[in-house]
């Protein structure tokens, strides 16, 4: 499921932002919920967000006018990062990749976290119109 691929490159991305190292082992993750597309999906957001981590950092600096980038738990980043790749980089609805990219924050952050992260992405998505 692509749900379950977005979360798995969270994990990743959190990893990587983490240890400055992506190994591209998946085998931590339940392989009968990521299929070969699935896997592939994640492994290209991934990289997506290594290659563009500059940019996808000074749009996160641009909308996060509470924090300076160093202040921001790193979780909260690896959900910006992740929703911010996707939004810019691929086709998929920007609903979506938000909906998900906050249920992270729910998941593995703090209650204030979700509402920054929600906050920072829909303060990018206006600024697209």
């Amino acid at each position: 499921m692509r749900s379950y691929a977005r979360e798995a490159a969270f994990c990743k991305i959190y990893t990587y932002i983490m240890s400055g190292r992506f190994d591209g082992d998946w085998s931590q993750f339940d392989r009968a919920s990521l299929t070969d597309e699935d896997l592939r999906f994640a492994q290209s957001l991934v990289e997506g967000v290594i290659e563009h981590k500059e940019e996808l950092d000074a749009t996160v600096a641009d909308f996060s006018k509470q924090f300076k980038l160093s202040r921001i738990y790193r979780l909260d980043l690896a959900a910006l990062e992740i929703a911010l790749y996707e939004m810019i980089y691929t086709d998929t609805p920007h609903a979506v990749v938000i909906n998900e990219v906050v249920g992270f924050a729910k998941k593995y952050s703090t209650d204030k976290s979700v509402s920054y992260v929600n906050g920072v992405l829909a303060g990018y998505e206006r600024s697209l119109s």
